[in-house]
């Protein structure tokens, strides 16, 4: 296997700074030179490999989509053995405990600069639509288990969900309080259940804390 060239690394590390940095500050709060700064190179190794910010952040954004995808496939394999509606609630309560900011770029993106960038609008849909993907599969499982409602496709509830999540992350901005996210998540998931759904997850409730009073 050829190892990696100097040069993937250092696009790796704009990648992983530029996510950082917007993350924290936004797309209006970050430019190239702060990022530049903070990975210690100069303007011209930056245009190497991005013609213009709208570019470098395009490629951000799929680069988190990426990091989600294998922090989702992480989640998925430690619960492997949990009903499918016990793992979806797992898998975002450990994403919130996980996070020190309760952020989603992708989100945060869409609010700035969605409807002024067509490249980063294409990259947000494709990055949503692996996200709705995996949820679908998860809903879809929990589904044929027994515990979620079958009144409504799988594909619908998980864009509900999705949308939901952007909302709590919203809230978290405002109440800086991660505790509000999960209860807020509990909730929606509440709204989900079958009968049996809601006996499963009172059967555990030693995962949720006191977020999910069922």
């Amino acid at each position: 296997m050829a190892r990696p060239r100097k040069n993937d690394h250092l696009k790796q590390k704009l990648l992983e700074t530029g996510m950082r940095l917007l993350i924290d500050n936004g797309y209006h709060g970050t430019g190239i030179k702060q990022i530049l700064d903070a990975v210690n190179v100069p303007k011209g190794s930056f245009y190497n490999f991005f013609t213009s910010k709208e570019q470098f952040v395009s490629e951000i954004i799929s680069y988190y989509s990426t990091v989600i995808s294998e922090e989702f496939s992480v989640f998925l394999k430690t619960f492997n053995n949990e009903s499918a509606i016990i793992t979806f609630w797992l898998c975002f309560q450990e994403k919130v405990n996980a996070s020190e900011n309760c952020t989603c770029l992708i989100g945060a993106m869409a609010s700035e600069i969605a409807q002024s960038s067509e490249l980063c609008r294409c990259t947000i849909i494709d990055a949503e639509a692996a996200w709705l993907s995996t949820l679908t599969l998860l809903l879809n499982s929990a589904q044929q288990q027994g515990d979620v409602r079958n009144d409504l496709k799988a594909e619908d509830l998980a864009l509900s969900f999705y949308n939901h999540w952007q909302g709590c992350l919203l809230e978290f901005q405002v109440s800086n309080n991660p505790e509000i996210v999960l209860h807020r998540l509990a909730t929606f998931i509440r709204l989900l259940l079958t009968t049996q759904g809601h006996t499963k997850l009172a059967s555990c409730s030693h995962y949720f804390k006191d977020n999910l009073n069922v």
